[in-house]
């Protein structure tokens, strides 16, 4: 009793011992708790916001594009007219506040970055996220039309300005960045090249595109590694180009890979 006075007042002191509440440490309680309530509240419509914003997607009207390249890599030959309905994809790569918010789980290696890209993600993962929020995984073909922005280049900017555009090998400082910090493409979407790797559908064929549909493309009907687009955090310039093809094993869990959703827009 004699330590207790001598650090708080009496009152106080007496409430402890008591086991009840003095009206001056009732006071201040309730003052705490209101401004713990209110700190909440104030997080709680943040993120509300932030979401909102996250889920936006963009129309991809229908038409002709010419996907892959000659010349350069076996995979991506040869460059041939591919016909595409219109689609929706999302603006933002998925972030760790979205997949936290709807799966209450963060497999990202760089965490503690709500708008990060969430990374660590299996294809199973990312198509059940995707499926969970009524969208899916793009295909291959619409994934690259809508990178390309209906550019024909190797890149949706000129090459010499990529860092106003991408985040990669030689500007990331190794590691993810939050989404939408760099210049978006024509089409209004950003991280189309860099930040991560994006899961697509299609079942990975080095020849696919020798024998593919020039309508509405799905890939080949079986294989054993998934294909990644895009490039990432950790990529050299040429590995961030929109023909570029690369695949991983379904549940394969990389710090470098990620997603984005899209979704059919019939009737548009």
């Amino acid at each position: 009793m004699r330590y207790c006075i001598k650090k708080i007042s009496w009152l106080m002191c007496l409430s402890v011992f008591l086991g009840v509440a003095s009206p001056a440490v009732a006071d201040k309680d309730d003052h705490f708790s209101e401004k713990a309530l209110q700190q909440l509240h104030e997080k709680h419509e943040r993120e509300e916001r932030e979401l909102k914003r996250l889920s936006e997607m963009v129309l991809i009207p229908a038409g002709e594009f010419v996907m892959g390249r000659n010349g350069v890599n076996a995979n991506e030959e040869p460059a041939h007219p591919v016909y595409l309905d219109a689609f929706y994809m999302d603006k933002y790569e998925v972030t760790q506040l979205q997949y936290l918010n709807l799966t209450g789980t963060n497999p990202s290696y760089f965490a503690k970055c709500p708008l990060c890209p969430v990374e660590k993600v299996t294809y199973q993962q990312a198509l059940k996220f995707c499926s969970k929020m009524g969208k899916r995984l793009p295909t291959e073909a619409e994934w690259e039309k809508a990178a390309r922005g209906e550019t024909t280049g190797w890149y949706f900017w000129d090459r010499d300005i990529i860092d106003l555009y991408a985040w990669y090998g030689n500007n990331a400082g190794k590691r993810t960045r939050p989404v939408g910090t760099r210049n978006p493409n024509r089409y209004g979407l950003y991280d189309m090249a860099g930040n991560v790797w994006e899961w697509v559908q299609d079942w990975y064929q080095p020849d696919y595109y020798s024998k593919t549909l020039q309508r509405n493309p799905k890939g080949s009907k079986t294989g054993t590694a998934k294909v990644i687009r895009g490039g990432s955090w950790g990529n050299t310039q040429e590995q961030i180009v929109h023909a570029y093809r690369d695949s991983r094993e379904p549940n394969t869990r990389y710090i470098n890979g990620g997603f984005r959703c899209a979704k059919d827009a019939k009737g548009k």
